[in-house]
């Protein structure tokens, strides 16, 4: 049997807690025929509108008492008790006890004591009340298990529902909650256990859903401040967001939906605002390179460089979309412009003077024609054989090694092979652009640039009145390349032994060909479709100023 510990208050005051105001009888034995009369039972279910009396008498005729009413126990102490255990039915309502489940003993007790004696319930003044105060404490006891063990449950099974929607969690967490119902006593604190899990339970999915949306806010920021965006909403929710994630549930339960919603509408403004500024700056790097590219033509657009950084400007205090698309706009107008020059050059014709045309004298010493040639467009007088001089050759056989690859010089270091070779026999093949751009800059020569570059890069600077000597094929076509392994490791382009490279001094572009000084061949136009295959074997260039 469970039992609830609490002090029992003294008789007497218990007593006087209970005195009712009663007129006072002649004599005791007077009153006793009246007490006798309001005694009779009747047969009602508790809870029913009877008078206090007659749930006395019914009391005493369900317990089957018997005899006169002075005959054995003590009053008093039977109100005690009484008193003392209605005082432990308000400590369990007070543990978690509901109000319903001791219903049924507080109608009880306050028909009981709605008839009294001398100050005590008239009940206790007959034979056998004491089986009444031990059926109540019987009851309470029962009721005291029943709800112990209903609310345990209940607080089990919060603790699995809350496992399961976590999915995965630390033992220690587990552990915790697991303690913390064995730590229990009441049923009370069961239900708060329940309670506080159920509520977890429910903040699960809603966490998860806040955290997401935090972490992709968070991604935002960084993008936006990568863009350069000023006035980001974020940092204010973002700080909101991580004080959520310390609050309790009780808390986190009433902010959840707010900060739901503002996390959403963060994150929706602050996209626009990225899209527009992404789409902005591509902006400014194609306006950028369509001036650059402008400039390689010969084309001045310096006039729209204030225009630009008045962009830029404007750039740094948007917050809007709109703001960031009204500068959007405005730089498509100034690459459109640029567009528009470059497209008048490239329809025009466009010829480079001051360009000396010079053969080649010996059977592979075209690469260093062509320099010459282009040199002379700065008034510098460099002659093939001054180049070969200063270029050295690396004349050590070719050999096929145990790969089956071909091994030979290295033309990006010097000139491989002899002057009057031949590909065909690998006598001979000649030097690329490294050891020409050293050697003209020696002499003074000013180059623009050189190595990788697009047909589209030649043209311009045709257009823009520099030479440019060109490492394409012998024949205007395209051909299969059979690269080489050079003696110190690195891949050679080559399209030998049956095909030929040659090299050449562009001069000259049309909006159909363009103008090449060939050190064998003399001068002469070349269909774009032609020059592009030629020059797609190897892709490599020199620019002269």
């Amino acid at each position: 049997m469970i039992t609830i510990e609490r002090p029992a208050p003294e008789t007497e005051a218990a007593v006087q807690l209970l005195e009712v105001q009663v007129k006072e009888p002649a004599s005791a034995l007077q009153r006793l025929p009246a007490l006798r009369s309001r005694i009779r039972p009747r047969l009602t279910k508790l809870g029913s509108r009877i008078s206090g009396t007659g749930l006395v008498a019914t009391l005493l005729f369900t317990m089957g008492g018997s005899g006169g009413v002075f005959n054995s126990g003590v009053p008093l102490s039977l109100q005690a008790r009484a008193v003392a255990l209605h005082q432990e039915w308000a400590g369990m309502r007070a543990d978690g006890i509901p109000e319903l489940d001791l219903a049924t003993l507080e109608q009880e007790w306050s028909f009981t004591q709605a008839t009294q004696f001398l100050g005590v319930a008239a009940i206790f003044w007959w034979p056998g009340a004491n089986e009444v105060l031990d059926r109540w404490q019987a009851r309470a006891s029962t009721i005291w298990s029943r709800d112990m063990s209903l609310y345990r449950a209940g607080a089990v099974a919060a603790n699995q529902n809350l496992h399961q929607a976590l999915g995965t969690e630390p033992m220690e967490q587990l552990k915790f909650r697991l303690d913390a119902i064995s730590s229990a006593k009441t049923p009370g604190e069961y239900t708060t256990l329940r309670s506080n899990w159920d509520l977890e339970a429910r903040l699960v999915p809603i966490d998860r859903k806040i955290a997401a949306a935090t972490g992709a806010l968070s991604k935002q920021a960084l993008q936006a401040k990568g863009l350069g965006i000023r006035g980001d909403p974020a940092a204010d929710v973002l700080v909101r967001a991580e004080a959520y994630s310390q609050m309790d549930a009780q808390d986190r339960i009433g902010r959840a939906e707010f900060l739901t919603r503002d996390l959403a509408t963060a994150q929706a403004g602050l996209q626009s605002r990225l899209d527009a500024a992404v789409i902005a700056q591509d902006a400014f790097n194609r306006v950028a390179h369509g001036i650059e590219l402008a400039s390689l033509y010969g084309i001045d657009l310096s006039s729209y460089q204030t225009r630009i950084e008045a962009n830029r400007a404007f750039y740094a205090v948007a917050t809007t979309a709109a703001e960031f698309n009204r500068i959007t706009a405005d730089l498509n107008l100034i690459r459109a412009a640029a567009d528009n020059a470059i497209y008048t050059k490239m329809n025009a014709t466009h010829i480079v003077s001051g360009v000396t045309f010079i053969y080649q004298n010996r059977s592979l010493s075209c690469e260093e024609a062509a320099t010459s040639m282009a040199l002379t467009h700065q008034g510098i007088n460099l002659s093939q054989d001054q180049i070969l001089a200063e270029l050295g050759a690396d004349r050590r056989r070719m050999y096929v090694d145990s790969s089956n690859r071909v091994r030979w010089g290295n033309p990006y270091q010097t000139f491989v092979g002899s002057v009057d070779g031949s590909e065909s026999n690998y006598t001979g093949y000649g030097t690329f652009y490294p050891p020409l751009v050293r050697i003209a800059q020696a002499h003074g020569g000013k180059i623009l640039a050189y190595g990788n570059m697009s047909a589209g890069t030649i043209y311009a600077h045709l257009i823009a009145g520099h030479p440019v000597v060109v490492f394409a094929t012998w024949d205007w076509a395209w051909h299969p390349r059979h690269d080489y392994l050079s003696f110190d490791g690195q891949w050679i382009p080559w399209i030998g032994p049956v095909h030929a490279s040659h090299v050449y001094t562009a001069v000259g572009y049309s909006p159909t060909a363009i103008l090449v000084n060939d050190p064998l061949r003399g001068q002469y136009w070349v269909a774009k479709a032609s020059f592009e295959a030629a020059y797609s074997d190897f892709n490599e260039a020199i620019v002269f100023a």
